[in-house]
């Protein structure tokens, strides 16, 4: 009778401790698991952030290149307005610092 209550007693204790092991077995690659998945996430994360940063990168280029286009449009204009001023003004221009000089 006891020796019967001691082998059932021997059994559970050997099974509890299969059980656990199992669950320890499992617990250890639930951690390899979730370790893996970070990495990937991390590395997905990264690359879309590295996308998302191009994207960025080639639209402000191109706003950059047509505001620049737009600017030198103006500059040009604007040089091009002083220089007919100047072409025309200038002998005015000279013959009055002439007469100033003079008088």
């Amino acid at each position: 009778m006891y020796s019967n209550l001691v082998r059932n007693i021997v059994q559970l204790d050997k099974k509890a401790r299969e059980s656990v092991d199992e669950y320890k077995i499992k617990k250890e690659n639930i951690n390899h698991l979730v370790n893996e998945e970070e990495i990937r996430l991390k590395k997905e994360m990264l690359t879309e952030i590295k996308t998302a940063v191009k994207n960025l990168e080639n639209k402000y280029k191109n706003e950059i290149k047509i505001k620049l286009e737009q600017e030198k449009i103006k500059f040009d204009a604007a040089l091009n307005e002083i220089i007919t001023i100047f072409e025309r003004e200038k002998d005015v221009w000279v013959e009055t610092i002439f007469q100033s000089c003079i008088k």
